[in-house]
């Protein structure tokens, strides 16, 4: 059993269609058996995913600072750590998370997923998956901009490997658990020698 981070936005004024997938890709992670960590917020994104969660009796980690009770709602969740600032918050996800899961969002969900990406190729993330659940095409423009970045040389090479882009639940979570299989028998091999 994984836990899951998921980021995504906290907004509720959005299409629905993103509110579906992110339902579906948290009933998906609980069937699936592993536990999900997020920002324990009720609303958009967020919150459709732990809705899904719930649905099947997932276990929910929620992770939020006090000041962020007036600006959204706290879902119910199986377990809640409180935190004094927002980088405590996004360093306790960033611990106790196998992987990730950025799904549509704004300047929030973009710096986590910044941040993350950062780590990942500062080699602090022990080589955790992330993978950009790409809902009705929302990040494309954000592909195209790393590979400007990349074709500029603005990137690292390999950089652009660090993280996948998938467009169904289904293919997210398959995608997350081949990379975490992947590095699961990397390590064991590395025990071994």
């Amino acid at each position: 059993m994984s836990v899951i981070c998921v980021y995504g936005a906290a907004r509720e004024n959005i299409d629905p269609i993103f509110i579906k997938e992110t339902e579906k890709l948290g009933r998906m992670i609980g069937m699936r058996g592993h536990k999900m960590i997020y920002g324990a917020g009720a609303s958009g994104l967020m919150g459709a995913a732990a809705r899904g969660m719930s649905v099947v009796d997932g276990y929910i980690i929620g992770v939020t600072p006090h000041f962020m009770h007036k600006f959204e709602p706290v879902y119910e969740c199986t377990k809640i750590i409180e935190t004094k600032t927002m980088a405590e918050r996004k360093s306790v996800m960033e611990q106790k998370a196998d992987a990730f899961i950025v799904v549509p969002g704004g300047v929030g969900t973009f710096d986590e997923f910044f941040q993350i990406l950062t780590l990942k190729e500062l080699g602090q993330l022990s080589n955790k998956p992330i993978v950009l659940f790409n809902i009705d095409g929302y990040f494309d423009e954000l592909r195209n901009l790393m590979i400007t970045a990349e074709q500029k040389g603005f990137l690292r090479d390999g950089v652009l490997d660090m993280f996948s882009f998938c467009e169904s639940p289904e293919d997210t979570m398959k995608e997350i658990e081949r990379q975490l299989n992947e590095r699961t028998t990397e390590e064991a091999v590395g025990n071994n020698t």
